[in-house]
């Protein structure tokens, strides 16, 4: 199963998050930067999580060397294209917008896994 760590400083979207996920992935959530690069030297995630708030400034951990491979997905605040300029700027591989659909969200991680969504379609075809 997939791991995605989740950086999100409002508690309660970090706890929503963290359930409408966990049935599928393997998810940890953090409130800062800070923290997130304390789990990040200690475990290994498939796709980080981040709000746009929260995520600071990704190069300043996304220059670690066991980091470097790790997808982000930014959750910038409703629907500013600035923000979103700004996440792809840092280094981010895709954004959506909030309020964002669940469903919506849940598509946009599968696509930014590593090797996600061949490997579920090829399995179910088999």
């Amino acid at each position: 199963m997939k791991t995605v760590l989740i950086i999100e400083k409002h508690q309660f979207m970090r706890l929503f998050l963290l359930n409408f996920l966990s049935k599928n992935y393997v998810v940890f959530a953090v409130d800062s930067l800070e923290e997130a690069r304390a789990w990040l030297n200690e475990n290994s995630a498939d796709l980080i999580l981040a709000d746009f708030s929260s995520s600071g400034n990704i190069q300043a951990i996304k220059n670690q060397p066991s980091i470097q491979s790790i997808p982000w997905l930014v959750l910038t605040d409703q629907d500013k294209s600035q923000e979103r300029i700004q996440a792809f700027q840092m280094g981010a591989k895709d954004c959506i917008s909030k309020p964002f659909n669940p469903i919506e969200l849940q598509f946009r991680i599968q696509s930014n896994l590593p090797q996600y969504s061949l490997g579920s379609t090829l399995s179910s075809v088999a």
